[in-house]
């Protein structure tokens, strides 16, 4: 999760286990967001940024969210909460959702058998002009290497030519699939019910569309088309 108050600040420790130093505390009930939960003690690991993050728990002590305070101004505060997956809990926004199939089970088996192995789904999709995105990709940007002279592309050094030279990735060059660790699909799309669009989290995130918009998910379909196109030929090493 990225702070709100603290630009640039990730909480990367977001399992629902109890917290450390939280362990004999006798928490008190908080109502944040309209909310009733448990909400422990400072965690010391944030005081240096002046703030007092406080971790939040549900009535089986599992942990939910937390609380960012400004240290010096404690009525100035953000909640942060975690979601059931890692998009909904990075942008603090509960519209994405799993699709239910990985990138896997929409390859040949015997593609399936050639992309296992290092960075080759990767690259085949920025053939395809697609571009694989993961929560971790999101909150540090990973630069991309585009040799000009034969147009090789790819996200790690190693797999292009050495004439290749470094770029900062911007996003908006490619359509996107977003992806998990596990290469589960995700997708966004607010619900024609909703009044207004959530708010996204944090400003330090690439710039995404708030939502997919049909000539995004459109693109993104055609590129994904095009890169299962072409894992059905046998990859070249």
């Amino acid at each position: 999760m990225l702070s709100v108050l603290r630009k640039g600040l990730v909480y990367n420790n977001i399992s629902t286990d109890i917290v450390e130093h939280d362990l004999d505390v006798d928490a008190d009930q908080w109502s944040y967001d309209d909310k009733d939960v448990y909400r422990g003690s400072v965690d010391p690991d944030y005081l240096a940024k002046d703030l007092n993050v406080y971790w939040l728990y549900d009535d089986n002590l599992k942990r939910v969210g937390l609380a960012e305070h400004e240290a010096n101004e404690p009525e100035v505060f953000k909640t942060l909460w975690f979601y059931d997956n890692p998009f909904a809990t990075l942008y603090q926004d509960p519209n994405w959702k799993s699709t239910g199939s990985t990138l896997w089970s929409r390859l040949s088996n015997e593609a399936y058998q050639d992309y296992l192995e290092g960075t080759k789904i990767h690259n085949e999709a920025l053939k395809s002009g697609l571009l694989l995105v993961t929560p971790k990709m999101l909150i540090d940007p990973p630069k991309i290497y585009i040799c000009e002279k034969c147009g090789e592309k790819s996200l790690v050094p190693a797999d292009v030519c050495p004439q290749a030279s470094a770029f900062d990735l911007d996003f908006s060059q490619f359509s996107i699939l977003f992806l998990d660790d596990d290469f589960v699909i995700y997708e966004h799309s607010v619900p024609e019910s909703a009044s207004e669009p959530t708010p996204q989290c944090d400003a330090s995130l690439p710039e995404l569309p708030a939502e997919q918009t049909e000539s995004a998910d459109q693109e993104s379909s055609e590129a994904l088309q095009s890169l299962l196109a072409a894992s059905e030929q046998s990859p070249q090493e």
